[in-house]
C-alpha cells in the first residue's frame, strides 16, 4: 500500500527545511489538491527565511487557487511555474502553508464529451465515406482507447502520485486520439488489416541482499516506446511516470525475504517494428517519382536520392527478418530501421521537391509555347496587309482565326492558373501523408 500523500524530496535552504505533500482534499475523486509545504527552523533564533519550490508541471497560475500568501512565477531554467515568500519563524518552530491547486490530473465531464464529440464528428465527415463497416470499426477503436484511459483514472484512487502518474502515462493516447479523430489518412485506412497480436517477454530483476526480510521498492525504467495499453502482463506492479526523463516505469512494493531473488516476466506487445505497408509505401512512391525525372534536368540527383532510399529500405526489411535472441537487441535494431525509416522519408521529401520544380517548370515551358503560337497569330494581319497592300477582309477564314485564337486564350488562361497553383504548393509542400500517429497506431495492432 503507497502512501495516501506524495512526498517530494525534502529541501534545505539555511536551516528551514520544506517537505511538500500532496493530498486530496476531500473523498471525492473531483477533489481539489492540497500541497503542504512544511518549514522549519531548527535554529535557538528567530529567522526570516525565504520558502520557494516547484509546483507539477502540468500547474499553471489559473489552477492555483488558493497560494497560501505565497507568489506565483516562472522559472525559465525548468519550464515551470513555482510559488516563493518570505516567513519569520520563530526558534524551533514549525509552520505548514496549505496551497490549495485544482485536480488537473484527470479528464473532466466536459473534456470526455468533446472527446466523444470529436470521435463522432471524425466518423461522420471522413470515416462514413467508405463502404462496410471499416469507417465504425476505426471508430470503434477510438473509442475502445478513450474508454482504457477513463478505466485507468477510474482505478487509480489509492493516492495522488499514482493519480497523477496514471495521467501522464496515458496524457500521449489522449493527444493521439484527438489527433486520429482529425486525420483522413486514419478513416483512410484498412481497418480488416491483421493485428500484431505477439507479445514480447520483458525480464525484471528483484533482490533483497540482505540477510533478513526486508519490503523492497521496485522502480524498472520501461522503454519509451511502451505505454500502459501495450503491457499486457503487469504481474500486480503499477506503472509509473518520470516527468524529467519523459519514461514510464513499473512500481511495486513488496516482502522478500533474506537473500531472495527472483525474475519476473512482463508481457508486452510487440511495438518495436515498422509496419511492411509503410516500407511498401515508401518504395512504391519512389519508383513512381524517379520514373517521371528520368529524361528531366534533375536526373542524376533524383538518381542518388533514390538510390539511397531504397538502400536503406532494404537494410530495414533485411534487419527486420532477423531473429533477435532477446528483447534488447531486438529493441536496438528497431531503433536502428527507425533512424534509416527517418532517413528515407527525408530523402523521398526532397524527391517529391523535385518532382513539384520538374512539373513547375514544365509548365512555364507551356504556357510559353502557347504565348508564341498567339504571337504568331497575331501577325498574319501584317503579313496579309504586306502581301496585298491592304487589311484582308472579314471573311469565313478570319472568323475561324478569331475563334482560334479565343480558344489559345482561354487554354492560356487555365494554363497559368495551374502553374500558379502549383509554383505555390512547391514553396510550401505538404508533408508526406504517413503521419507517425498512424505508425503508432499500426504497431499497437
Amino acid at each position: 500500500m503507497t502512501d495516501p500523500c506524495r512526498k517530494v524530496p525534502t529541501l534545505a535552504v539555511t536551516g528551514v527545511l520544506f517537505t511538500v505533500l500532496l493530498c486530496s482534499a476531500a473523498s471525492s475523486l473531483w477533489a481539489d489538491v492540497i500541497i503542504n509545504v512544511l518549514a522549519v527552523n531548527g535554529t535557538e533564533t528567530s529567522q526570516e527565511k525565504d520558502i520557494s519550490f516547484s509546483l507539477p508541471g502540468e500547474i499553471k497560475p489559473e489552477d492555483v487557487l488558493d497560494a497560501a500568501g505565497l507568489e506565483i512565477d516562472y522559472d525559465v531554467k525548468n519550464a515551470g511555474y513555482f510559488l516563493h515568500g518570505k516567513y519569520r519563524l520563530e526558534p524551533k518552530e514549525t509552520k505548514t502553508l496549505k496551497v490549495k491547486v485544482r485536480d488537473v490530473w484527470r479528464l473532466s465531464d466536459d473534456q470526455v464529451k468533446a472527446l466523444r464529440a470529436e470521435i463522432d464528428q471524425g466518423f461522420n465527415e471522413m470515416g462514413a465515406e467508405k463502404p462496410g463497416d471499416n469507417g465504425q470499426i476505426l471508430k470503434d477503436r477510438l473509442t475502445q482507447k478513450l474508454d482504457y484511459v477513463l478505466n485507468e483514472e477510474a482505478q487509480s484512487t489509492g493516492s495522488i502520485d499514482q493519480r497523477i502518474d496514471t495521467y501522464r502515462s496515458h496524457l500521449q493516447t489522449i493527444r493521439d486520439i484527438q489527433t486520429k479523430t482529425r486525420l483522413i489518412d486514419y478513416w483512410r485506412s484498412d481497418a480488416k488489416e491483421e493485428e500484431n497480436n505477439k507479445v514480447i517477454s520483458y525480464m525484471i530483476e528483484v533482490e533483497n541482499p540482505t540477510d533478513k526480510l526486508k519490503k523492497v521498492k521496485q522502480q524498472h525504467v520501461l522503454p519509451p516506446e511502451v505505454r500502459p495499453e501495450y503491457i499486457v502482463d503487469r504481474q500486480g506492479y503499477e506503472i509509473r511516470f518520470d516527468e524529467k526523463k519523459g519514461n514510464p516505469f513499473l512500481f511495486k512494493e513488496e516482502d522478500l525475504a533474506a537473500k531472495e531473488k527472483k525474475s519476473v516476466k512482463i508481457g508486452i506487445k510487440d511495438v518495436w517494428f515498422i509496419p511492411a505497408k509503410e516500407t511498401v509505401y515508401l518504395r512504391e512512391r519512389t519508383k513512381g517519382i524517379f520514373n517521371t525525372l528520368l529524361n528531366s534536368k534533375f536526373f542524376e540527383t533524383a538518381k542518388q536520392l533514390n538510390n539511397d532510399i531504397v538502400n536503406n529500405l532494404d537494410l530495414i526489411e533485411a534487419l527486420q527478418a532477423q531473429q533477435q535472441p532477446d528483447i534488447k537487441q531486438h529493441i536496438g535494431a528497431y531503433r536502428i530501421d527507425q533512424k534509416r525509416f527517418e532517413q528515407a522519408k527525408s530523402d523521398l521529401d526532397a524527391l517529391e521537391k523535385l518532382l513539384a520544380r520538374f512539373r513547375a517548370d514544365l509548365e512555364k515551358s507551356k504556357i510559353k509555347n502557347v504565348m508564341q503560337k498567339i504571337q504568331a497569330l497575331q501577325s498574319l494581319s501584317r503579313i496579309s496587309q504586306a502581301v496585298f497592300d491592304k487589311k484582308p477582309a472579314v471573311n469565313t477564314a478570319w472568323k475561324l482565326i478569331g475563334i482560334v485564337m479565343l480558344f489559345l486564350a482561354l487554354f492560356t488562361i487555365i494554363h497559368f492558373a495551374l502553374w500558379f497553383v502549383r509554383t505555390a504548393k512547391e514553396k510550401k509542400p505538404e508533408e508526406m501523408a504517413l503521419p507517425k500517429e498512424e505508425k503508432k497506431e499500426d504497431n499497437e495492432h
